[in-house]
């Protein structure tokens, strides 16, 4: 058990380490993009691949997700032979949803012509950008639900590296959207060569193992079931955060609809980081006989620390990140500030979810989603219209508040415990620090990295962040990096 759950630990580490790279990265491929090419060309894009994002996860039925409960089991209970079995049933009907989605795409070609000008070219680059993405997701998951996921940030950043290499040919040589999104599609394409030799490896001493006990039939029909119930509050999900940009482009244009975009993938990187938690959670609570709301609960807190002192200072420093992508970004600053106050509902979401989820409560796991996704639908077709990217903004942060206080009801009456003194203390000083450095002008660099450190200290100082959470974070670590550190400390706490 102790082997397991340093495993586990270890697992939580690389898909962090994953998301601080693809955050880190993405960053730099879009501040590239940005210099050397245009906002149109970039809201665009912004269009494309949030139709992308839609449409891969109506391709996914909700698989990716939803498998994971079976592999998860699977996997920990080393039954390489029913995991095998899942895997190839998800894979035949992700791809039997991808084809579905490009057939529907065709038949909406006039449409999407009519609507948003995309002509037959930005429609293969969206087809190209759908099936990448789906079959990534997927692969991904597989990954996760195995533990195995040292190799993922290697994959995150090689990808990432041909996506900046190969569109800033791109983009010099004048391909414009269809090229960033051809190149886009291309890094996800390398991802997944590296992720399926990764399950191919995986499996290599399976064909060893006995008779499985299911076949293709029942695992095609579990899959099915399982990932029915989260495909729609995912499908729900993404409509909530993509449509946003897709209204935005509709109604007020590419360069609007870059600035939101933009805002929003500053925000939506930072969550992938908190993400890494609880996509690691599902299996790992899925697995779980007992403690399932105490490990929900430490992994909201935990996401919490680890974001908030981070984003509460760009809230008070967001002219400064926007001006990095460009002096044309300058007005998705109040933006990106209104989208930086979603963080921490969306954090306690994403972990109350994440435990309804793991006990097959798929209703209220659909409620949450619901709850948070409809006020936005309805907020982006009200507001954008007046207020362009600022409204999109408005609705997104709305939608975040809503989908938060139903998921505090949620876990009311499921009996989990929130510790509300801690939630407050970690949104507050962070908030705090940050407005107390911007009153002082303070340099940007220097007042993030200030407020970062000094919340940390005083989370320490007020036990919210503990000795015993260091000290995990310690164990799951390599010894040759652990060591150290631990032994550091420890002459530390003796003086």
């Amino acid at each position: 058990m102790k082997e397991s759950n340093k495993q586990l630990g270890r697992g939580t580490i690389y898909i962090y380490i994953e998301s601080v790279a693809a955050m880190i990265f993405g960053y730099i491929f879009w501040i590239i993009l940005s210099r050397i090419g245009t906002i149109e060309i970039i809201g665009t894009f912004s269009a494309i691949v949030s139709l992308a994002g839609i449409f891969a996860v109506i391709a996914s039925f909700g698989i990716p997700e939803g498998i994971q409960r079976f592999l998860g089991k699977f996997f920990y209970q080393e039954k390489l032979i029913e995991a095998k079995v899942f895997v190839k049933s998800s894979l035949i009907l992700v791809s039997a949803g991808i084809i579905l989605c490009v057939l529907l795409i065709l038949i909406l070609r006039d449409w999407m012509y009519g609507v948003f000008a995309f002509d037959f070219s930005l429609i293969i680059a969206l087809i190209t950008l759908i099936a990448s993405s789906t079959i990534y997701l997927l692969l991904h998951s597989i990954v996760i639900s195995s533990l195995n996921t040292k190799i993922l940030p290697a994959t995150m950043i090689i990808s990432w590296i041909v996506r900046i290499a190969l569109g800033t040919v791109i983009i010099s040589i004048g391909a414009g959207a269809i090229g960033v999104a051809l190149v886009y599609s291309f890094g996800q394409i390398v991802a997944s060569v590296l992720l399926g030799i990764t399950i191919i490896m995986i499996f290599k001493n399976s064909a060893m193992s006995k008779g499985s006990e299911v076949n293709f039939s029942k695992a095609s029909k579990d899959i099915s079931v399982s990932s029915a119930a989260s495909w729609i509050p995912d499908l729900v999900m993404i409509i909530g955060i993509q449509l946003g940009t897709v209204v935005v482009f509709g109604t007020r244009g590419s360069n609007e609809a870059a600035l939101y975009f933009i805002s929003l993938t500053i925000v939506t990187g930072i969550t992938a980081v908190v993400y890494s938690i609880f996509t690691i959670s599902l299996p790992a609570l899925s697995s779980m006989e007992d403690g399932r709301k105490r490990f929900a609960w430490h992994t909201i807190r935990l996401s919490s620390i680890i974001s908030l002192p981070f984003t509460s200072s760009l809230i008070f420093y967001s002219k400064d990140i926007m001006q990095l992508i460009g002096q044309d970004y300058i007005e998705g600053s109040l933006s990106l500030q209104i989208l930086l106050l979603s963080m921490l509902p969306t954090a306690v979401q994403a972990g109350i979810g994440s435990l309804v989820y793991s006990y097959g409560h798929y209703r209220n796991f659909l409620v949450i989603g619901l709850a948070s996704s409809i006020p936005r639908t309805i907020l982006y077709f009200i507001l954008v219209p007046i207020y362009g990217s600022t409204g999109a903004s408005l609705a997104y942060t709305i939608g975040a508040l809503v989908g938060f206080a139903v998921s505090i009801i949620t876990a009311k009456r499921i009996g989990m415990l929130l510790f509300w003194r801690d939630l407050a203390l970690i949104f507050f000083i962070p908030i705090a620090l940050g407005f107390i450095l911007e009153y002082l002008h303070v340099n940007y660099i220097i007042a993030i990295i200030a407020t970062v450190m000094s919340s940390y200290a005083l989370f320490m100082k007020l036990h919210i962040l503990t000795r015993s959470d260091i000290q995990y974070s310690l164990k799951i670590l390599p010894d040759r990096i652990s060591n150290p550190i631990f032994n550091l400390l420890a002459r530390h706490s003796r003086k």
